[in-house]
């Protein structure tokens, strides 16, 4: 009989205080037994009653330089001991039975590698959206050890790996690609943890059964709440996010989900040309074509609005970003419901 594997919790907290203890406080409240996981804490602050906290409940807090960007994957392997490795966002919060579900996954399956649960979308004050834009798996998705490099997979798969509070991963198959994980653009990133697993020839799992909260609150990193004010931050963002998906799209060249991350570049290109003060990318007739196919594929409107926005931007670039902002503010009031009054 397989031991059974051990568990490292990582919470990844950067420049944000306010959450991190019910973070943590969920953690600690698993019905797995406490013996067989750890908790780590990567914070590039320090703060007294937290970091108090923190040593009362045997949780190692790791603290960085404040100016320092989240730890790279190679890092966390070098301080988690753990088979598995569960992420937790510092804002987010986990069911009782996290761990316990996450546990019989792995132990059941050892060509699991990666594993995805649902999630709800809550408020700052943990009450449940009924409605939420947010992509996760409404039935039960499994893509057996290699079968990404084989056979097609579903256009909507790359979408699974959305909010990392929601992601377990084996550290087994890990080690080839940590050349890739130590780019700066590939800090504990949910595309390139997915992707990486879909091309390690183990076993990717995505459960609807929701074991996570995923807190949704104003915040200049969600692109939800983008204002006129943070025209730079999304540029930087998209430049980001376009060299970690060409990073990816090398990887896995000659692959089925090779498309599907060509799909994914495109959007970014639309997106990002139209907050660019300076023109530096003109796209071509196939680049439309591709985005329109891409994204009808995968059931994403994004052309809809993105092609008549890039049109607008070169004319007005101002007033293009104007339009983006209140279809963004439009799309915000459609998109989410309402906690439901207790």
């Amino acid at each position: 009989m397989l031991a059974a594997p051990a568990y490292s919790v990582i919470i990844l907290a950067y420049n944000r205080k306010q959450y991190l203890r019910t973070a943590v406080a969920s953690a600690l409240d698993q019905t797995l037994p406490r013996e067989r996981y750890e908790i780590l804490v990567y914070k590039n602050f320090e703060d007294p009653e937290i970091d108090a906290y923190l040593e009362a409940n045997g949780v190692r807090n790791l603290t960085s330089d404040p100016d320092a960007r989240p730890r790279t994957m190679r890092t966390v392997l070098d301080e988690a001991h753990g088979d598995v490795l569960c992420f937790l966002d510092d804002d987010d919060v986990w069911m009782r039975d996290k761990l316990a579900v996450v546990d019989r996954e792995f132990s059941h399956d050892p060509t699991l590698g990666y594993f995805h649960n649902g999630f709800d979308v809550v408020d700052d004050d943990l009450r449940p959206f009924d409605r939420s834009p947010f992509p996760q798996p409404g039935v039960r998705l499994e893509i057996r050890a290699g079968d990404a490099r084989r056979r097609p997979v579903p256009p909507n798969v790359l979408r699974i790996g959305f909010n990392s509070s929601s992601v377990s991963v084996r550290r087994g198959w890990l080690t080839p690609f940590l050349p890739s994980f130590e780019h700066r653009e590939a800090e504990v990133s949910d595309a390139m943890m997915l992707c990486s697993a879909l091309l390690s020839g183990w076993t990717v799992l995505a459960d609807p059964t929701r074991l996570t909260q995923y807190r949704y609150h104003d915040s200049w990193t969600n692109i939800l709440h983008y204002t006129p004010d943070s025209v730079g931050p999304i540029v930087d963002f998209d430049s980001i996010n376009l060299r970690l998906l060409h990073m990816i799209a090398g990887l896995a060249s000659g692959t089925t989900i090779a498309p599907l991350l060509d799909d994914d570049i495109e959007l970014l290109r639309f997106h990002r040309s139209i907050f660019v003060d300076v023109v530096d990318w003109r796209p071509g007739i196939q680049d439309f074509v591709r985005f329109v196919r891409g994204s009808a594929k995968q059931q994403n409107i994004a052309p809809l609005y993105l092609i008549p926005l890039h049109v607008l931007a070169r004319i007005s670039p101002r007033k293009a970003r104007r339009a983006y902002f209140r279809f963004a503010e439009a799309y915000r009031k459609y998109a989410f419901r309402r906690p439901s009054a207790a």
